[in-house]
Formats: C-alpha cells, sequence, structure tokens
C-alpha cells in the first residue's frame, strides 16, 4: 500500500509532467548565404489560395476549440533584421515580414517545418532555417536574426 506522502509525490510529478506541454518556446536562427539553384525546402512560392481547402478558424475567430494534451500553438515569427523576408511553413509561402517586424500566423498543430528568405535585387538569397517545429501547445517565438 502507497503511503499518503508517496500518493502526493505522484501527485506532484503527475501534475508537473502534463503542464511541460504548456511552456513557451522560443528559437532564434541567424541567416546564411543559400546556395545557388532551386531550394528544396520551398515548394510554392505564391500566395494563391488552392481551390476546395478549406481551412478551419482558429478559436479566437470562431474555430473549434482546442482538444487534447497540447491545446494550440501560437506562433510569433520576430523580424530582427532590416529586409522583407519570406515565410514559408511545410514548403509553403505563409506571409511576408517586414523589416524589424512581426507576423502571427494560423497555424495547424502537429509537426511544421519553418523556413524564411531574404531575397535580394543582385539575386542573392539569406536562408533561415528549416526549423522542424513539434507543436507542444503553447507559445512558440522565431527570431531572425542577420
Amino acid at each position: 500500500m502507497i503511503g499518503k506522502a508517496m500518493r502526493l509525490t505522484l501527485l506532484v510529478c503527475a501534475c508537473t509532467t502534463m503542464s511541460l506541454p504548456m511552456l513557451g518556446q522560443n528559437t532564434t536562427t541567424s541567416s546564411k548565404k543559400a546556395a545557388g539553384g532551386a531550394d528544396a525546402n520551398i515548394k510554392s512560392n505564391t500566395l494563391t489560395n488552392p481551390v476546395g481547402v478549406k481551412i478551419a478558424p482558429p478559436p479566437s475567430k470562431g474555430g473549434p476549440a482546442a482538444k487534447g494534451p497540447n491545446g494550440t500553438c501560437d506562433l510569433h515569427i520576430n523580424n530582427e533584421t532590416g529586409w522583407n523576408i519570406n515565410f514559408y511553413f511545410n514548403g509553403g509561402l505563409n506571409g511576408v515580414v517586414g523589416a524589424w517586424g512581426n507576423l502571427d500566423p494560423n497555424i495547424t498543430p502537429g509537426s511544421a517545418t519553418l523556413y524564411a528568405t531574404a531575397l535580394f535585387t543582385d539575386g542573392t538569397t539569406l536562408t533561415f532555417g528549416p526549423i522542424n517545429y513539434q507543436c507542444a501547445g503553447g507559445n512558440y517565438t522565431w527570431n531572425l536574426t542577420p
């Protein structure tokens, strides 16, 4: 039979373990010069919408409440450069972050690949990532630096 102290210890451990996914995460990625040619991290470089695909709204816009232990994933992209940066989610262009700006795209919980590029008029490109991101039910900030 488990004593009161042991039960209390187990309860504290279980509660602590269950609360871990709710912690925020931060990643900082510095730019690097891209190799020439096609970029394997980019599947689509347009902001066109696919016909017949419906994306559910987030809870803040009337969508369903998050279920399960992971909750929702709020992504924040912090551009700490003086460049306009294209942001890619799972290889598809998902937005542009202006110089020194921020982007808060809606993303689907689960695994994702985050990638970004800064394009220049001389044809050069700086890249950020790719970052393999796993939704852990909390806020995630990706800081992009020169």
